[in-house]
């Protein structure tokens, strides 16, 4: 155990994996500074100029205190987690409906602390409700929304991340004046840049391409400044420079008293319900990365813990002014590939962030618009190519287009508009899809499908002449309005074909029904209306308790003329084929024991000989004739009366496997191959046996071979017909 202890330990901490871990940090950390400062641009615009520093100082401080937490507390030691782009590119929508709100005479503290605190509200209620949705085990369930509709909200995502990178290198709405020279010399070589990275990534999925690419491009871009000899304070003074910024710390404390004085808090409740997208796309998010983070280190991981996690640390997050954030898959997979997952690598990126607040604001001050742009351009363009155009290669056509609604809705109306009427439009086209589903998962009708009771020979001429009467549904699923429609006109089709044998009964099996909704329930009760109209009889089987009820509140179960209902199919058929043969008059009189013998031996002396070797014994009603589970010591023939034999399991009713009268064999199966009885078998009355144990059949082989051979020929006669009743039963459910 000590060994084996030490090894995991000099494993852990082996230094080849520390070093990876720090680099790997680093350069993860350097990632997501990059990224935090491209969301920081796009969540606080260009209006907003003066206070940026500070908002670029809050979501670096969010990937600090998020990313620790989730480093710390995830059930994957190698989850990394920042501030995301989804809810950055919805809160720009947001504080772009704030701005137009506010009055002129708005001085820019006010309008910057607004801002502040809807986004800090924001990540604090994503937080609660992260944390509400673990705490209750809810993860779950967004596994149940349509794909469509996920990929649609992803795909508006990056529309509004393209729109917003638009938004970052010119400092003015998108409009056709982005087609001037002017402008256009400041978005152009951004799209350029966001398109390169992401062709360079698809090819070249390495972790240093990104920076490299980042780092690259702004050095082109003060290449240039050099060769055309233009200044740097220039560059800065007509917009292209992420600076200059005021003097001072990059980050304060949000909530501090002066900061909260400046806040219109009646703006802030007006847009409270814009802000509602971020909690479903966080949530849905989070759930999405942590699946996709399943795969890719093959380890699963507690989606509700995940929550509780990512709770906690936006918690913590709102608290430093970070926009929500959660597990990232990206960076995530990388930590994986380069260190093995180690909790270490999540805790240097978060210090980097943490550093880049305290010592990097300097540097900060020389970024390139365009840069930055291009890589909010490159995130958006990243997520419509996944999400839209790759989804029509995927999807079926029309799921598609309720992704493409999506955005379309989404890019003209808004998000929550977009998202809603994509789970719209997903629902109506399920309600189609599952209309089409036939509800009669079989339709069977008595002459090729049976009740377990076994028949004598003439009965069972008489229910294959007149079976075609009895017609069999066996229901599945949910119905509503549309499955229920389809199922009474396919009553109603068989009701008016013209057939010799009509159909007597329509037995309705519902113990594969899950539900039904009041719309089905005029169905059926239209059902009844045709049941009395064409002289038919209803018959329910197997209603479930709800379904029940819901019945006998329409007053439909009070119809004893025209309806039965019976626990069961086996039961509910029984009593149809029974109503057929009273009226047929051959309810009783079937041939006895010895006159079915005659029937199969061709000497009435054989017959003589064999009950000869027979003992005869009386059981009276409810008296066991089989328990299960005994020794198969005897075989039984039924002289008269009738038996059921039926599997008994614990906490359970008996279920009935067969029931047989006069002239039928008990027990063969486990008195021929030597097995504990598997089933038990009661008298349902008064009934006469014949009793054969093993010691009397080795003496009737040994004495009287002829004899013998009558009992093997009696048994495989009627095993015979058992397996022809089966194979008909089979062929029937094929159908």
């Amino acid at each position: 155990m000590f060994n084996a202890h030490s090894q995991y330990n000099v494993r852990r901490f082996n230094p080849e994996r520390i070093v990876n871990s720090l680099i790997t940090g680093l350069v993860i950390g350097l990632l997501s500074a990059i990224t935090a400062i491209s969301f920081a641009a796009l969540v606080f615009p260009g209006a907003l100029l003066e206070y940026r520093l500070f908002g670029i100082g809050f979501l670096l401080m969010g990937n600090l205190v998020l990313g620790a937490t989730v480093a710390v507390l995830s059930s994957y030691s190698g989850s990394i987690a920042v501030n995301q782009d989804g809810p950055s590119a919805i809160l720009a929508l947001v504080v772009a409906g704030i701005l137009s709100s506010m009055a002129a005479s708005a001085t820019p503290a006010q309008q910057f602390f607004t801002i502040m605190f809807m986004v800090l509200a924001t990540t604090l209620t994503t937080s609660l409700v992260f944390i509400i949705l673990g705490y209750f085990k809810l993860g779950g369930l967004a596994r149940f929304l349509p794909f469509p509709v996920m990929g649609g909200f992803l795909a508006g995502t990056g529309w509004l991340l393209v729109i917003g990178a638009f938004g970052v290198m010119t400092d003015s709405p998108v409009n056709l004046d982005l087609m001037q020279p002017s402008q256009l010399v400041r978005w152009l070589p951004g799209l350029i840049f966001a398109v390169s990275l992401l062709l360079v990534l698809t090819r070249y999925n390495h972790y240093l391409v990104l920076p490299g690419m980042f780092f690259g491009a702004i050095g082109l871009f003060y290449l240039v400044l050099w060769i055309s000899a233009i200044p740097v304070d220039q560059m800065s003074t007509q917009g292209w420079l992420l600076g200059p910024f005021p003097s001072g710390g990059l980050w304060q404390f949000p909530l501090a008293l002066p900061n909260l004085s400046h806040v219109n808090w009646n703006l802030i409740l007006a847009n409270s319900g814009i802000a509602a997208p971020v909690l479903f796309v966080s949530i849905i998010s989070v759930l999405l990365n942590a699946s996709g983070i399943e795969l890719i280190v093959k380890q699963d991981l507690d989606l509700n813990k995940e929550l509780l996690v990512a709770g906690v640390g936006n918690f913590f997050n709102g608290l430093v002014g970070g926009v929500a954030g959660f597990h990232t898959i990206s960076f995530t997979g990388l930590n994986h590939r380069l260190s093995g997952g180690s909790r270490l690598t999540g805790l240097v990126a978060a210090l980097f962030c943490g550093i880049t607040v305290f010592f990097g604001a300097a540097i900060l001050t020389l970024v390139p618009k365009l840069v930055l742009g291009g890589i909010l351009m490159f995130l958006g363009l990243s997520f419509i190519v996944e999400w839209l155009f790759q989804a029509w290669f995927k999807l079926p056509k029309a799921e598609f287009l309720v992704t493409l609604l999506i955005v379309a809705v989404i890019a003209v109306r808004g998000f929550l508009e977009g998202v809603v009427i994509g789970i719209l439009v997903t629902v109506i086209l399920f309600v189609v899809n599952y209309s089409r589903i036939d509800v009669v998962k079989h339709m069977l009708t008595g002459r090729n499908f049976h009740s377990r009771v076994t028949r004598g020979r003439r009965q069972r001429l008489v229910l294959e002449e007149l079976g075609e009467s009895i017609l069999i549904l066996q229901l599945q699923g949910y119905i509503f309005f549309g499955t229920a429609n389809n199922l009474l006109r396919r009553v109603r089709e068989r009701i008016q074909q013209p057939v010799s044998t009509q159909v007597r009964f329509v037995l309705l099996d519902f113990r594969q029904v899950t539900g039904i909704d009041s719309t089905a329930l005029r169905a059926f009760m239209k059902l009844l209306q045709l049941a009395q109209e064409k002289g038919f009889l209803m018959v329910l089987t197997e209603l479930h308790d709800v379904i029940r009820d819901r019945l006998l509140r329409e007053g439909m179960l009070n119809e004893a003329t025209f309806l039965q209902v019976f626990n069961d199919l086996d039961h509910g058929l029984e009593w149809c084929e029974n109503q057929l043969l009273r009226d047929a008059n051959v309810t009783g009189g079937d041939l006895n024991l010895r006159e079915q013998l005659v029937e199969l031996l061709p000497l009435s002396a054989q017959v003589d000989n064999l009950l000869n070797y027979l003992h005869l014994k009386e059981v009276g009603a409810g008296e066991y004739l089989i328990r299960q589970g005994d020794p198969s010591e005897q075989v039984y023939i039924i002289a008269a009366g009738q038996v059921t034999a039926q599997l008994e399991l614990p906490d359970q009713e008996p279920i009935r496997l067969e029931t047989m009268s006069a002239g039928r064999v008990v027990g063969e199966l486990g008195f021929y191959l030597g097995r504990p009885r598997t089933a038990s078998v009661v008298a349902d009355e008064i009934s006469k046996i014949y009793v054969l144990s093993r010691t009397e059949l080795q003496e009737m082989e040994t004495a009287d071979p002829e004899a013998a051979s009558a009992v093997h020929r009696l048994i495989i006669h009627l095993l015979a017909e058992r397996v022809v009743h089966l194979m008909d039963t089979v062929n029937a459910l094929q159908r």
